[in-house]
């Protein structure tokens, strides 16, 4: 499935939302999953229908898989914010396989 625009769009900003710095999310995992759901709130209806396809599960639990799997990853090392510049100037990124759950 190819990710429409607008969804990348609002997933780059629920990114940079969730992730201000590596050691804020260390330090605040809570507040940094707050922030994504914060963030993901505030997405278009299109937009969380886009999300909900590429991730492959329902749309009552896209916000909270899609945050998880985000701060896990930055918990784990797996997502940096190098990772996230690197997707918004479209170079080689692992972004799109954390968000799949892969």
């Amino acid at each position: 499935m190819k990710v429409r625009f607008l969804t990348v769009s609002a997933m780059i900003v629920a990114l940079a939302g969730c992730q201000n710095s590596q050691e804020a999310v260390k330090h605040d995992p809570k507040a940094a999953f707050g922030r994504c759901m914060a963030n993901v709130a505030t997405w278009s209806i299109t937009a969380k229908h886009e999300a909900t396809a590429f991730m492959g599960v329902s749309a009552a639990s896209m916000p909270t898989v899609f945050c998880r799997r985000l701060v896990d990853a930055m918990l784990d090392g797996r997502l940096t914010l190098s990772d996230i510049n690197r997707l918004q100037t479209n170079q080689s990124t692992d972004v799109w396989r954390i968000i799949k759950g892969k």
